[in-house]
């Protein structure tokens, strides 16, 4: 253990480690590290340097929801050198919740051994509203019983604290930043004419290009932009100045709200590209390096793994005054919103903008 580190603000997650591990400590992390993805699994990348840089200080290992079994084994096997790293403390539907005893009894007894937790608070309360009041009472259970607490950024903590009953000044707080991820821009009319090909779409190289990417789940408010965007275009009634990427694979539950995006698109197909599909990792630097503005539209967010995939490729922003968005107030790439009227205010800025931003 390296007692000198004394601050809760880190550059990487190893030296939230090394308050409470010994050098060559084992951190076995939930869910697993997706290795065939290490320029857009956010585990990869928050753990590469453990995973790539010799000499390992730590040993990273993965579990899955079935081998929480082995838990208790792998404690006693590495005797007060291991720590478990939890991420995504949530269920979003009945499977996951029958399945939750199975680890929570592995999870306890790993903890009553007395060896470290780790838990990463990714979210305040869980996408789809499902659960909420035993969600809090999960989550206050957990922050009680881990050794440390690891967010985002340090705008988070006074919510974080609030949400979880810990003091803001206790030291079990962690703040690493979010991972970059690795980019390789492309140039913006082979990015296009490559979507259209792969895809069949029609995305037009003169309009400017506003992406909305990732899963498509209804807490997103893709739906509700949707509708409001068409409003707004309707009354502009000029096709090829603005047109909307919408892309990603639709979330597991969320079919129904994936056709009454489809449905509200295809009244107005001219204005939009949408792409329902899973992104193979090589495939995500034609779609950033197509976009101009990369917006946002969540009714609630604690932290956001597209804010920082759209931040490495430079591209502009347009999100919601909420949550981990706070922390690019002062980001002249960002454009923050607090209602409609804001962000009618930012797309209308876009409109009349005689110079359209381009990324060559």
């Amino acid at each position: 253990m390296n007692p000198s580190i004394t601050k809760a603000h880190y550059t990487n997650i190893t030296q939230c480690y090394e308050e409470i591990l010994d050098y060559e400590s084992v951190v076995l992390v939930f869910p697993p590290i997706r290795n065939k993805f290490p320029k857009t699994d956010y585990l990869y990348l928050l753990y590469s340097d453990l995973l790539e840089k010799r000499p390992f200080q730590y040993t990273v290992k993965s579990i899955n929801a079935f081998r929480h079994i082995l838990l208790p084994f792998y404690a006693l096997r590495y005797r007060k050198k291991i720590a478990l790293h939890y991420h995504w403390l949530e269920f979003q539907n009945l499977k996951s919740l029958l399945a939750f005893p199975y680890k929570l009894l592995w999870f306890s007894i790993f903890a009553l051994m007395k060896n470290p937790i780790i838990w990463t608070v990714h979210n305040l309360e869980p996408h789809d509203g499902k659960w909420l009041s035993f969600h809090k009472w999960l989550h206050k259970s957990m922050a009680k019983h881990a050794h440390k607490l690891h967010i985002h950024d340090k705008v988070l903590l006074r919510d974080t604290s609030h949400y979880l009953n810990v003091p803001m000044h206790s030291n079990k707080w962690c703040i690493v930043p979010h991972p970059y991820f690795p980019a390789e821009v492309k140039e913006r009319k082979h990015s296009i004419s490559t979507l259209n090909e792969r895809y069949s779409a029609s995305i037009p190289e003169n309009a400017t290009i506003i992406l909305l990417f990732g899963n498509i789940s209804a807490y997103k408010g893709i739906l509700e932009f949707i509708d409001w965007m068409i409003g707004y275009l309707n009354r502009k009634n000029w096709d090829d100045v603005i047109h909307i990427i919408i892309a990603g694979p639709v979330k597991k539950g969320q079919v129904g709200y994936h056709q009454r995006i489809r449905t509200a698109i295809s009244l107005n197909p001219q204005y939009f590209s949408y792409l329902p599909y899973f992104f193979p990792e090589d495939e995500y630097p034609y779609l950033l390096s197509a976009s101009d503005y990369c917006l946002f539209n969540y009714k609630s967010i604690h932290t956001s793994g597209g804010l920082m995939m759209a931040l490495s490729y430079n591209r502009k922003v347009i999100a919601p005054n909420i949550g981990i968005f706070l922390s690019q107030k002062d980001n002249t790439d960002v454009q923050l919103f607090n209602d409609k009227d804001e962000l009618y205010q930012i797309i209308n800025q876009i409109w009349n903008s005689q110079s359209k931003p381009r990324y060559e």
